[in-house]
């Protein structure tokens, strides 16, 4: 009940009705399922303050101190990856991740007001935590090299080349490669593909020739891994071993090969190991990074990088422009050497 005696609505009823809204509008389940581990977590924290049961929370009780109590909780709690070994822990959450629950907490809420649910919104003037500007993890040209030559001991070397190569030279994410189907190869044999990337927005990218002709020596591997195995998939990735996926009518399992996100970051982790550039928070999305840190480096005879910045923003799939100058920075390793070269720099 609200502070002025009319009755508000169920929260967690009012946020299942805001995921439904998020799908029909089109966003990502990945999304939806972030953004209700976030709000619902939050929300049970509120209930348990105010001594009442989640599913009788009602959102004219939540009051932004409530909100910011339980951000603060939320920030300062044990990592739930840490619990075996408690010690490890750092002692706060990042702030980009105390910031994602926070951007997921306005959205609700804001949600909430403009349908007419609550009067005021308790979480407009929650304030996002300053969030360190960190350079992207890239790998340097070498190195990049070496993964693309350091699958020839791997039990399917010719699939995990083509995971590393595809990576490296359209930038896809982990979730993008491991979605990646069979039909979203153009052309025969295919020059580009058709990606499906956040908020299920489609771009066309092209398929350098390196790319092209590691997806022709992988492409009739799968083929005869899928007929030795009596199965099918439509997945560009497909797995070694096959896995139960569900039960049929009989009990008996039904057994898939379909890409998995865990699969595909496997094959990073492993080569990223065996080159030695396997750093902490370096995973699948250094490839990514590297891609595009190495594509606005100008290049050493002409002077010119690969990309322009809205090039890259269309192969990255992102939507605002600002996201991109990150990558420009990186670069910027070149000023060492300009400056070296600068005609004021040396002594007559």
């Amino acid at each position: 009940m609200s502070e002025d005696g009319a009755m508000g609505t169920p929260a967690l009823s009012d946020m299942h009705t805001w995921l439904m809204e998020l799908g029909n509008e089109g966003r990502s389940p990945r999304t939806i399922s972030a953004y209700e581990a976030d709000v619902s977590e939050t929300l049970r924290f509120v209930a348990e303050q105010l001594n009442v049961s989640p599913s009788k929370l009602d959102l004219g009780d939540i009051s932004r101190d409530l909100l910011v109590a339980a951000i603060a909780e939320f920030r300062t709690r044990l990592d739930p990856r840490y619990t075996r070994n408690p010690q490890m822990s750092p002692p706060e959450r990042s702030p980009a991740r105390v910031a994602r629950r926070i951007a997921a907490t306005r959205v609700f809420f804001k949600w909430c007001y403009a349908t007419g649910r609550i009067d005021a919104d308790p979480a407009a003037l929650l304030r996002s935590p300053r969030r360190p500007k960190r350079l992207p993890k890239a790998l340097e040209a070498e190195a990049a090299v070496a993964m693309m030559d350091a699958t020839d001991d791997a039990r399917w070397p010719e699939r995990d080349q083509l995971i590393i190569i595809l990576a490296l030279t359209t930038g896809l994410r982990l979730e993008e490669m491991a979605t990646l189907k069979m039909q979203d190869l153009q052309g025969t044999p295919p020059t580009s593909m058709n990606v499906i990337g956040k908020g299920n927005k489609e771009r066309r990218l092209p398929l350098p020739p390196v790319t092209q002709e590691a997806l022709q020596q992988y492409l009739p591997t799968r083929d005869k891994h899928l007929k030795k195995l009596g199965l099918g998939a439509q997945t560009l990735f497909v797995s070694s071993r096959p896995r139960a996926v569900a039960l049929n009518s009989d009990g008996s399992p039904i057994m898939s090969v379909e890409a998995t996100r865990a699969g595909v970051a496997y094959v990073v982790d492993r080569v990223l190991r065996r080159i030695g550039a396997r750093r902490r928070g370096s995973r699948v999305h250094v490839l990514r990074h590297t891609f595009a840190t190495l594509g606005l480096r100008p290049d050493s005879d002409s002077g010119v990088p690969a990309y322009t910045l809205r090039q890259l923003q269309a192969a990255l799939g992102h939507a605002n422009l600002a996201t991109i100058q990150v990558y420009t920075e990186v670069s910027d390793a070149e000023l060492g050497k300009a400056a070296a070269a600068h005609p004021l720099a040396k002594k007559n």
